[in-house]
């Protein structure tokens, strides 16, 4: 009976520790998930979400343009709305429209080759004679900016600059055919 006894002793013991290191390791893979989960929200709080940054980078664009060309319309595109982020009708000294200049802001840390296409339909659909893609991340071969696909790419530092050149283009053109129009 003492024998019986002890060997019911010991299997209730081995069974008990069995439990107990099966709870353990529960509990251990418990912290550890939830560790995980606690270091992703620290990431994600410190990151923020993309959309919030590019609004950042669309709306310091926009100050930007606001501020160098008081002449000019620039209107930023309503979120859900589909186009670009910000449309610039540049005026002449005068007041005289003329033109657009549609802009499209990416902070993003790889480049995509569908921005392109999606920016030049915004550019003909309201019928912009310039697009421009102001970006973190360059494509591969562009420096500091260059016209790929028909579109404007350049990083946030040569935007305003970009702007300049095309905005006075734009007016330029726009006088050419105001003199054309008028010698008739």
């Amino acid at each position: 009976l003492a024998r019986e006894r002890e060997k019911i002793r010991q299997t209730t013991l081995e069974m008990s520790a069995e439990e107990h290191r099966l709870k353990d390791l529960e509990k251990d893979k418990k912290i550890s998930d939830l560790m995980k989960s606690v270091d992703d929200l620290k990431r994600r709080a410190e990151q923020g979400s993309q959309q919030s940054q590019g609004e950042a980078l669309e709306l310091d664009l926009e100050a930007v343009l606001k501020a160098r060309f008081p002449l000019d319309v620039i209107e930023p595109v309503p979120k859900g709305v589909r186009g670009a982020d910000i449309i610039q009708r540049v005026a002449s000294r005068s007041g005289q429209p003329c033109g657009m200049i549609v802009w499209e802001a990416k902070r993003t840390k790889a480049w995509s080759d569908g921005w392109l296409a999606k920016l030049k339909d915004d550019q003909r659909e309201i019928k912009a004679e310039f697009a421009v893609l102001v970006t973190e991340t360059l494509p591969k071969g562009v420096n500091s900016y260059a016209k790929v696909e028909g579109v404007w790419v350049t990083g946030f530092p040569l935007a305003a600059v970009l702007a300049e050149v095309l905005r006075e283009t734009l007016i330029l053109v726009a006088q050419a055919k105001n003199s054309v129009l008028n010698k008739g």
